[in-house]
């Protein structure tokens, strides 16, 4: 008979080799990929240090595993995609687009995809056609030399009385978390906040308008926080982040950030289906999301073991902050956008 400590020692034995085979087989299908030599695919995403850490997390370990060659350009917006595809020229096969997007056009603008999504979050995979990546806040970024008493809420970037000076936010389409930052400062509980009550935001942000510079880009409102042209900001945390890399001053605060994700996905029409499903698999297993998150602190569309990030990288990271952020209604933006940027547009035209 064996002994007790002899039966304990074996039972140990046993799981490790069952946790190593567990971890093997895990790493190889994480590492198996299709032969795609002489194939290609286009990739469009949103350009700036994003896509130069995507072109080094995922498109060129990818390219280095199947032979496949990668083009890149700018991810066209909906409209742009519907014009493609209308005339039968679709000239992208791998999008970075809104998950509000996806949602409302799947299976039409988009396709629907056959890949593993075992590693997703379930939370964020809210259709057949898309795969959840980057998610990311709309944080307020503050000078801190500015303001001698710090804001505390994200909703404090309507607070003209309190907190004066230039603050910059994003033109253009509506969905920049301008509405429900708005309703935030409003004094809409975050757990109230949909469906949108778009009258109550606009006539939040009616009044601030005289202190609020709207930009075309992103870029131009981190770049201006960064030179000191503005003193707060409503922009993306991996924007914020690169403008406190530029200027120490820079703060930031994730409390009531809206919070949102994108997907990758393949326009209907696409000449590279394949390949660009291929890259979609590979972008929906967790240690490649890892990987992108660990040179630039957005968040994961998959679950598993959190990045491991400096200091000043997890300052900027969303899921710091996870008991602090509003996640953003994908649906009710899917079928609303186009509405709310119709209304914002004239708000500001006035």
């Amino acid at each position: 008979m064996l002994s007790s400590r002899h039966r304990h020692r074996q039972a140990l034995r046993l799981g490790a080799i069952a946790a190593l085979a567990f971890v093997a087989a895990h790493d190889a299908s994480a590492q198996t990929q299709p032969d795609l030599r002489g194939k290609t695919f286009v990739f469009g995403g949103f350009g700036g240090d994003l896509q130069k850490n995507q072109d080094e997390a995922w498109l060129k370990p990818f390219a280095a595993a199947t032979g496949v060659k990668i083009s890149q350009t700018d991810a066209p917006d909906l409209a742009a995609l519907k014009t493609q595809q209308e005339a039968r020229n679709v000239g992208i096969d791998v999008v970075q687009i809104e998950a509000s997007t996806v949602d409302a056009n799947c299976g039409t603008v988009f396709a629907q995809v056959s890949i593993d999504r075992s590693q997703l979050d379930p939370a964020l995979d809210s259709n057949r056609c898309g795969v959840p990546v980057v998610k990311f806040s709309f944080v307020l970024a503050y000078n801190a030399k500015k303001f001698p008493t710090a804001p505390t809420s994200v909703g404090d970037f309507f607070d003209i009385a309190k907190f004066p000076g230039k603050r910059a936010a994003r033109s253009g389409g509506g969905n920049a978390g301008m509405v429900e930052t708005a309703l935030l400062a409003d004094g809409v509980d975050p757990k109230s906040m949909s469906p949108i009550n778009l009258d109550r935001a606009l006539a939040k942000i009616k009044p601030a308008r005289g202190s609020l510079v709207l930009m075309e880009a992103f870029a131009q409102i981190q770049d201006g926080l960064a030179n000191g042209e503005f003193d707060m900001a409503l922009l993306p945390n991996g924007r914020a982040y690169n403008a406190a890399r530029t200027n120490p001053d820079i703060r930031v605060i994730f409390n009531g950030a809206v919070t949102l994700y994108d997907n990758l996905a393949v326009p209907t029409g696409s000449r590279n289906v394949e390949a660009a499903t291929a890259f979609l698999q590979f972008a929906a297993t967790h240690r490649n999301q890892v990987a992108l998150a660990e040179r630039f602190p957005y968040g994961m569309g998959t679950r598993g073991e959190a990045p491991k990030l400096d200091d000043r990288a997890r300052a900027f990271f969303p899921d710091t902050y996870a008991s602090q952020l509003l996640i953003q209604d994908a649906k009710w933006w899917g079928a609303n956008e186009a509405r709310v940027t119709e209304r914002l547009t004239a708000l500001f035209a006035q």
